[in-house]
């Protein structure tokens, strides 16, 4: 009897599975769709995705800091300060109108830092203007944002967000990032008391 309910409860797990494969084969947008039936019959080389998957393994963009900041405005918008190293380690500061006040750190990982960093050297964030203004309208959102290259460190202000739109995608990935981030204060805490001891 026991042998038949674990054999029962296999086929029916494995049946499960795959029908969630299938299904999610079978199920999908309309662009994705699209993708299937005319970018994927057309792509017979991987090689590269590849190149660009092992250039993020090991990267060479030689950057060691990003960072970004929300400046206070007279509405609501958004302030905190947050830098991204390269060792993965994060440091938040939040200021006003943000879910979190106060200085936070926590990780992420290799790869978010890495794809970042080299989209900040591909996009020409070290030959950008250092400031983007525009003098003749008050209280706009003000982002400042910094990249460390070498020995090299750049800091550009974006009034308004006037600069050109590599920057703005730049800040905007910067602040996605966000939401990869592994805070130390919401890690689970370990309790000695609860481990098995041999």
């Amino acid at each position: 009897m026991r042998s038949y309910t674990f054999r029962t409860r296999t086929i029916v797990t494995l049946s499960g599975a795959v029908l969630f494969g299938v299904g999610s084969l079978l199920w999908s947008g309309e662009i994705a769709d699209l993708h299937r039936k005319w970018v994927r019959p057309k792509e017979s080389d991987a090689s590269p995705q590849m190149a660009r998957f092992e250039a993020l393994q090991s990267p060479s963009h030689g950057v060691s800091e990003i960072g970004l900041e929300r400046a206070i405005c007279l509405g609501t918008c958004p302030a905190y300060s947050v830098t991204f190293k390269a060792d993965g380690s994060v440091r938040y500061v939040g200021t006003e109108n943000v879910a979190h006040k106060g200085e936070r750190t926590g990780r992420i990982s290799d790869w978010e830092f890495h794809r970042l960093a080299d989209f900040a050297v591909k996009s020409g964030y070290m030959n950008m203007e250092s400031d983007y203004d525009l003098p003749t309208i008050s209280d706009l959102p003000v982002t400042y944002s910094t990249v460390v290259l070498g020995e090299k460190r750049k800091i550009i202000r974006n009034y308004g967000s006037l600069g050109p739109i590599e920057l703005w995608a730049f800040q905007q990935s910067a602040e996605s990032l966000l939401a990869e981030v592994e805070w130390d204060d919401e890690r689970p805490k370990s309790n000695g008391d609860n481990e098995l001891k041999p």
